[in-house]
């Protein structure tokens, strides 16, 4: 008899086809109970390890041993009749075909039922039923004016769980999320809520209806991501907010280069679902590049994203360094652009001149790319408006970027950020109210609205937003600032008080200087003020502080003169963030001020100057108690 004989007929094939079967249907239960009692990856793998070890040891134990009706023989010792082996190989037919028979169960439940987020309940299996009366709490973040549900297409992308062992991948997920979110801003018809919403509801198990209701969608997409090595699974789905139906779901098992083609299955799924499409000019696809790359700017854009001095800094660093190993990738290029374009909004470490010239060059870089790139066109056009104070041009960038990417919040909220800078409030109103709608629960969107309601003198509205910033980020400054400039002008001394501590106790704020001067003129100690005013003064002319910051406090003092030669610096080292007009508004505001005047004869300034009044911007700044702003 040959050895392949001997082999069948000590049924050995047949032990190796069981085992195998019986190991792929161990490891697929190993691999469920596991990610449910969020096990670290090594206890897969190990586990991977010791069945390949016993595949060895049980071809080595058929070979030696026979199984008959009396138990386990050695196979010397069994019956050299052939009623043995049969017996055996009719066992282990049983057992193989009720191993298969278990396979194809498991294989169809993973591919047919969507999979929930284990290690927290998903949103979606919760109850759907609307509680009519909302809490406080949800009632002060839920935009104003408008209906709890919108006819438009609308969709929210909440922040995909991370499965993973290792919580350090829960940038990469969030980072899925994000990117999702931004191919589905590029569907026409299709209103997307912005990241700082929609991630406002990261790790919380609230209502799906309740969360569409907040974020003003009808739709809901929720997943999760699962990394492991090379190994990437990502499972969406799209849920109807008002009925909790479930429309549409996948899962995505891919190896891990492959997940930028994921992100645009997932949003062209999710826009045919919505029986919406994209047109031929619309048609992009996200930019496949190296993985290290992409978590590094996932990495840098999150830390961007939250505005503080040191985060802007190190993401920064890390956009670079993706750079360094994706020389060509304009997201990232773009979105240094924007943190050196905002950063003299938060930060007096470096001359704001310098920052919007390095946002210039950055943001010239990427166009060059991506010529409809939000966030570039946008960081562009605040340096053409407070640099080279092209206004028009300014506009044209703007415009272009909201008619490219009309869901994008930046681009929104730059061309209402604009549109305020040269007193245009109904177009500032229209744009920056878009930008919140898309955004309701960014504390960016709420305090440039208010910035809108300052100019037109509604305090109490600028109260009302700059609260509810406060109440999703406590630790906001600029929704501080609106809150002493609201209780400033309505002359609220106490709550001007508590607000000052406030802002005086959050670290960081490089402003808290120029709030002294206001205290001291709030509380009738005008010698107190010009001496903390002087004192700020030679810092600035010392390069130890902004020029901007002392003008602005110098016109809360009404020392124009103090104030013009402030912004004479400023325009002489570049820094245009004195183009906001809440105190530095128009020449008409002190005619007799040589300083004053002859900053506001400069061609930028004199421009600007004739833009706002075209506008019919009211002149007077707001004095302690005077509550001035649109004319009446």
């Amino acid at each position: 008899m040959s050895f392949y004989d001997e082999l069948k007929r000590r049924n050995v094939f047949r032990v190796g086809v069981a085992y195998i079967v019986a190991s792929w249907v161990f490891l697929q239960v190993a691999d469920l109970v596991l990610e449910a009692i969020n096990a670290p990856d090594w206890v897969l793998q190990a586990l991977m390890m010791l069945v390949a070890l016993g595949f060895i040891a049980a071809l080595i134990i058929a070979w030696a041993y026979e199984m008959t009706p009396e138990g386990l023989k050695r196979e010397q010792d069994a019956d050299p009749n052939r009623v043995a082996s049969t017996y055996t190989a009719d066992k282990l037919n049983r057992i193989t075909i009720g191993l298969v028979i278990a396979a194809v169960l498991i294989v169809a439940v993973d591919r047919l039922v969507p999979e929930e987020e284990m290690g927290s309940e998903p949103f979606s299996q919760q109850t759907t039923v609307q509680d009519q009366s909302l809490s406080d709490e949800k009632r002060a973040l839920t935009p104003p004016d408008g209906d709890s549900t919108t006819a438009e297409k609308s969709v929210a992308v909440l922040p995909f769980v991370n499965m993973s062992s290792d919580p350090e991948q829960e940038f990469f997920s969030d980072g899925i999320s994000e990117e999702i979110l931004n191919v589905l801003t590029r569907i026409p018809n299709l209103k997307v809520a912005a990241r700082t919403s929609s991630f406002q509801f990261k790790g919380q198990n609230l209502d799906i209806a309740d969360i569409a209701r907040q974020l003003k969608v009808n739709h809901i997409l929720e997943g999760s991501v699962r990394k492991s090595g090379l190994q990437l699974r990502i499972t969406a789905q799209l849920i109807e907010a008002e009925t909790g139906y479930h429309l549409w779901s996948d899962t995505y098992d891919r190896k891990l280069e492959d997940v930028f083609a994921i992100q645009d299955e997932i949003a062209g799924a999710i826009a045919e679902e919505l029986r919406t499409r994209l047109s031929d000019s619309e048609e992009e696809h996200t930019t496949s590049i190296n993985i290290e790359a992409y978590e590094l700017y996932l990495k840098g854009r999150a830390l961007v994203a939250t505005r503080r001095e040191a985060e802007l800094y190190e993401g920064i660093d890390l956009l670079k360094a993706a750079l360094d190993i994706e020389p060509a990738y304009a997201p990232a290029m773009a979105h240094i652009a924007l943190a050196n374009m905002v950063l003299p909004w938060f930060s007096i470490r470096e001359p704001a001149g310098v920052l919007r010239e390095r946002a210039r060059e950055w943001a010239a870089r990427a166009l060059a790319i991506e010529p409809n790139n939000p966030e570039a066109l946008a960081s562009m056009a605040i340096v053409l408006n407070e640099v080279d104070f092209n206004f028009d041009s300014a506009l044209e960038l703007l415009q272009r970027a909201v008619t490219a990417n009309p869901g994008n919040v930046t681009a929104n909220n730059f061309l209402g950020d604009i549109a305020t800078r040269v007193a245009d409030l109904e177009t500032a109103m229209i744009y920056e109210s878009r930008a919140l709608e898309l955004d309701p629960l960014g504390t960016v969107q709420l305090t440039d609205l208010a910035n809108v309601y300052a100019l037109r003198g509604d305090w109490p509205k600028v109260l009302e937003l700059a609260q509810r910033a406060l109440e999703i980020d406590p630790a906001f400054l600029s929704a501080y600032r609106h809150v002493l400039d609201a209780t400033w002008a309505l002359g609220d001394l106490d709550e001007f008080d508590k607000a000052e501590a406030a802002t005086a106790s959050v670290m960081g704020d490089p402003g808290t200087n120029r709030i002294w001067v206001e205290s001291s003129v709030a509380h009738g100690d005008l010698e107190a003020a010009k001496e903390e005013l002087e004192l700020i003064s030679e810092l600035a002319r010392n390069g130890k502080y902004a020029a901007v910051r002392v003008a602005n406090a110098a016109v809360a003092l009404e020392d124009f003169d103090t104030a013009g030669k402030m912004l004479l610096q400023a325009y002489a080292e570049k820094d245009g963030t004195w183009i906001f007009p809440l105190r530095i508004r128009l020449p008409e505001q002190a005619p007799d001020s040589q300083p004053w005047q002859e900053f506001w004869s400069k061609p930028g300034p004199a421009r600007l100057a004739e833009l706002r009044r075209k506008n019919g911007f009211y002149p007077h700044a707001p004095t302690f108690g005077g509550a001035a702003g649109e004319a009446p």
